[in-house]
């Protein structure tokens, strides 16, 4: 019996690149849905978010809320849900409603760090009961960020460093007035502030404090007795420009786990769960630079990929 000839359709769906790219990270999710939750039990499911590094539209942003909570959705009520978040961070505002929309479909949330979730992003994973790292894996500080333009460039700066410049100046004129000296340039200096800009800088670096330590101590430390002072502790330890130096600063899941006291668990490089981790979000990171888009949304059901504007 002579073979039957390809179709026309078979042959364009051998060259669906993004489709096979889609079934290979299914089954990656899927396995990753078989890992047990803390060595619990009970249905599981995952979603991945995703944003691509260094592209237009990648940081998190009230927008992604109706992405992800349609997204979860898609799976319904589950035991144990996990996300693997890979993200430079964003508006902070929307950090509560994410952790909410999560938690509200599930008994047990963890956060999966592939690589980097800064910022916002690490606000995000200390809303979880557990955060899995592995040897790439990294938080960082919680200061907020503000735009700025310096030179006709677009940067962004600490809102605290403003704060510690007002602070600093007001140190040096107490000084300058204390040993009888001319205080006229430190006047001059206090008028060029921008106080109202200032004491914003000031709620803003108050909210990010406020949204990590009652996540904290709401959920992460919930069952520990000393929750308000180990929530203390690390929102201290992640809102200090001054320790911290720079706002992109490592934190890897070993400082995490032993400085924060952070429920952390480590992943060797070799470990299965990490394996599928890391490859998923290879997969990931590849397909949205051939779609040139800046994040994705995902689970077994459904995929969302933002487009560029």
């Amino acid at each position: 019996m002579a073979p039957t000839a390809a179709s026309y359709t078979s042959i364009l769906e051998e060259h669906n690149v993004a489709e096979k790219q889609r079934k290979a990270r299914i089954h990656l999710l899927e396995e990753m849905e078989k890992e047990s939750f803390n060595g619990g039990c009970g249905k599981n499911a995952v979603v991945g978010q995703i944003s691509k590094e260094g592209s237009m539209g990648s940081s998190l942003e009230s927008s992604d809320v109706p992405v992800l909570g349609n997204l979860l959705r898609s799976i319904g009520d589950v035991d144990n849900l996990t996300l693997i978040l890979h993200s430079p961070g964003g508006d902070g505002t929307c950090v509560e409603k994410v952790v909410t929309i999560c938690r509200a479909q599930c008994r047990n949330f963890r956060v999966i760090i592939p690589n980097r979730a800064k910022s916002a992003a690490t606000m995000i994973a200390l809303g979880a009961d557990e955060i899995i790292m592995g040897p790439t894996s990294e938080i960082g500080p919680i200061d907020a960020q503000v735009p700025v333009v310096v030179a006709g460039i677009p940067r962004y700066i600490s809102a605290q460093s403003f704060i510690d410049a007002r602070e600093a100046l007001l140190e040096k004129f107490k000084a300058a007035k204390k040993a009888k000296e001319d205080t006229k340039p430190y006047l001059q200096m206090f008028a060029s502030l921008d106080v109202p800009f200032i004491e914003e800088c000031q709620r803003m670096m108050d909210f990010g404090r406020d949204v990590v330590r009652g996540l904290l101590v709401k959920y992460m430390f919930s069952k520990d007795t000393e929750a308000q002072t180990k929530a203390e502790k690390v929102v201290k330890m992640l809102s200090s420009v001054k320790q911290h130096k720079v706002h992109g600063r490592l934190i890897d899941g070993n400082t995490a786990r032993t400085e924060l006291g952070l429920n952390v668990r480590l992943l060797a490089k070799d470990d299965r769960l990490w394996q599928s981790v890391w490859e998923y979000y290879t997969r990931s990171e590849i397909s949205l630079g051939r779609a040139n888009s800046p994040k994705m949304f995902e689970t077994r059901h459904e995929m969302l990929i933002a487009q560029t504007a």
